[in-house]
């Protein structure tokens, strides 16, 4: 049975993150998304490591990376009250589970501290039972005109 090891990321761990949203990377291109350039890509996750949180999910039997979320507090456009916006999550395909998922949301929740919690799904990816099921309300859609 796989154990996993849920922990806050670290500047010290940048590669190993680097390496994981590479992963991600693969699947941009049946989304039309362009490809990321990895200097921008370290930059940004350094930013939420300082500015934000990130969430690793480490398979303890083999010592790898398999699932990040990448979190930060901000506010409301419209008003000074805060929310925790979800900015990426992501597992590795052959560690795609709901428990794995739901392990992660209420790592997630408790970091929320009862500050409502936003998400956006942009990958083409049909969730709305499994976000459902964690307890979020469906507020809309992402249109893209390319």
């Amino acid at each position: 049975m796989t154990s996993y090891h849920f922990y806050e990321g670290k500047k010290n761990e940048i590669d190993k993150i680097l390496i994981l949203l590479h992963e991600f990377g693969e699947e941009f291109p049946s989304l039309g998304y362009p490809s990321f350039d990895m200097l921008k890509l370290k930059s940004r996750v350094l930013y939420f490591i300082e500015h934000g949180k990130l969430i690793l999910i480490n398979d303890v039997n083999k010592n790898k990376l398999v699932g990040l979320a990448i979190l930060h507090q901000t506010e409301f456009l419209w008003s000074t009250e805060q929310l925790l916006n979800i900015q990426t999550m992501f597992i590795s395909k052959k560690y795609r589970s709901y428990e794995l998922f739901n392990q992660l949301m209420k790592i997630i929740k408790n970091q929320a501290k009862e500050l409502p919690i936003h998400m956006s799904i942009s990958t083409k990816l049909i969730a709305d039972n499994l976000m459902a099921r964690a307890g979020f309300e469906k507020m809309g859609n992402i249109w893209r005109l390319s």
